[in-house]
């Protein structure tokens, strides 16, 4: 029985359609996803190798500098010591997921001898021909994810596929300006996780998330959420399968490394001078350097939005259970972590975007348009180089109205078939129907809260 009347199970084919195959009929079902991902390639990769030759007439390739910090703590890996990544000087401040999921192609690129650029900037790193587009590749995740949400909320296939582009619109941002996959593929994995939990499936939900915070810690702040939606009682199994995976991946680095390991994952060095002040950076701890190389601990101030996310949980707890209230407040959550950082960088908008693009298309016409066109807009906006007022200003801003247009409504939630029992008093007759209870009868969520 589905979840709801108007929000389809994401189940899978229907017997009549898999008579042609499991591949080919998971290919005709993501056809959009999988054509914008190889676009996106072609497209990435072409913009890399050829935009500065063509354009700005100077013989060097555009690669993310990011990139090449966090592949060179992927070879640290692939000599077997897992435990030294924090303390290798690659400025890598996230959980070891994506060093681990590139240490194969870094295996592979440094037994060929192929170029790099890290420590010291090559024009024409020859790894990038193969990292780049594994990079761009395991990025279209997000696609894949919002594709799947979408699903799940029974859009159609040509609303899927505007949601599709308008994530693809900011995954270029983070993959190919910024070179951050694992941010592309925790939102991605989030998304799947987000299906789970409105379909109840709380296990593999529990998997699923935890496997997204091993990559990106960020996405620990739909945790308080999911646990509001799925409730607290039921919510140890999921609580530790979200924990596990980076726990395990956490242990070598801390027993080998544990004072390194701790100063990346707790304090969060960040160059504000380089990147973009905000307001909160004057709060954020010195931790050394001056003028451009100024660097400062933006971990303690995030706290804020932590307490944010559980505040959220709280206010919502009753309303959570609806999948659309659901990934609005993992938009807003998203939201506040950019409105409370100390530093601020251009792909970090993007998270918040990708969840509440896949409510604001099935709103009315007029109402999606701004809220696609403001979200398409941010993408350009936070690559200018602003004074610190006018590009937070203009970020938040820009987010604020994203989110407040795919707001779902809050005033009631509906009551669906998986979250509701109808038990009748001594004194009332038979209901005509579960879904029109008469007097006499109290409606019940399976959490046990009575409403």
């Amino acid at each position: 029985m589905p979840a709801s009347k108007d929000l389809p199970r994401a189940d899978g084919p229907t017997r009549s359609a898999s008579s042609n195959g499991p591949t080919r009929t998971w290919v005709e079902a993501h056809s959009v996803p999988l054509a914008v991902s190889a676009l996106g390639i072609v497209l990435g990769m072409a913009y890399s190798l050829f935009w500065a030759p063509v354009i700005r007439h100077t013989s060097v390739w555009i690669t993310p500098s990011d990139f090449w910090a966090t592949y060179r703590a992927a070879h640290y890996v692939g000599w077997g010591d897992l435990g030294g990544i924090y303390g290798a000087h690659a400025n890598v401040v996230t959980f070891p997921g994506i060093v681990v999921a590139l240490a194969p192609c870094a295996i592979l690129t440094g037994h060929l001898g192929l170029f790099e650029s890290y420590p010291i900037v090559v024009a024409h790193p020859s790894a990038w021909l193969v990292s780049g587009p594994l990079e761009m590749l395991i990025g279209s995740v997000a696609l894949f994810g919002a594709d799947a949400l979408g699903a799940r909320f029974g859009l159609s296939r040509r609303r899927r596929a505007l949601v599709t582009l308008f994530v693809a619109v900011g995954l270029w941002n983070t993959d190919v300006l910024w070179g951050h996959p694992e941010d592309a593929i925790a939102v991605g994995l989030s998304c799947y996780a987000l299906v789970a939990i409105a379909d109840r499936r709380k296990v593999a939900a529990g998997w699923i998330l935890g496997a997204a915070v091993a990559f990106q810690p960020l996405v620990l702040l739909l945790v308080p959420l999911a646990i509001a939606s799925l409730g607290i009682r039921k919510s140890w199994s999921f609580i530790w399968r979200c924990a596990a995976p980076a726990a395990v991946l956490l242990v070598a680095p801390l027993v080998a490394d544990y004072s390194d390991t701790v100063r990346a994952l707790v304090e969060q060095p960040n160059y504000p001078n380089l990147d973009h002040r905000t307001p909160w950076t004057s709060l954020a701890p010195t931790l050394g350097g001056s003028g451009r190389l100024l660097i400062v601990a933006a971990g303690p101030v995030r706290l804020l939005s932590v307490v944010g996310a559980c505040a959220l949980a709280v206010i919502l707890r009753r309303r959570l259970s609806d999948p659309r209230v659901l990934v609005w407040a993992a938009s807003s959550v998203l939201l506040l972590r950019c409105a409370t950082e100390s530093v601020m960088v251009a792909y970090y908008l993007w998270p918040t975007t990708v969840f509440a693009g896949v409510l604001i298309v099935n709103r009315k016409p007029g109402r999606a348009l701004v809220g696609l066109v403001v979200g398409s807009l941010l993408v350009v906006f936070a690559d200018l180089r602003l004074a610190e007022w006018p590009w937070w200003l203009g970020t938040i801003g820009g987010l604020c109205t994203v989110v407040a247009v795919a707001a779902p409504p809050l005033k009631s939630v509906p009551l669906d078939d998986d979250h509701i029992e109808v038990i009748h008093s001594r004194s009332s007759g038979m209901a005509h129907s579960s879904r029109e209870p008469q007097r006499g009868q109290l409606l019940v969520t399976r959490s046990g809260g009575a409403r």
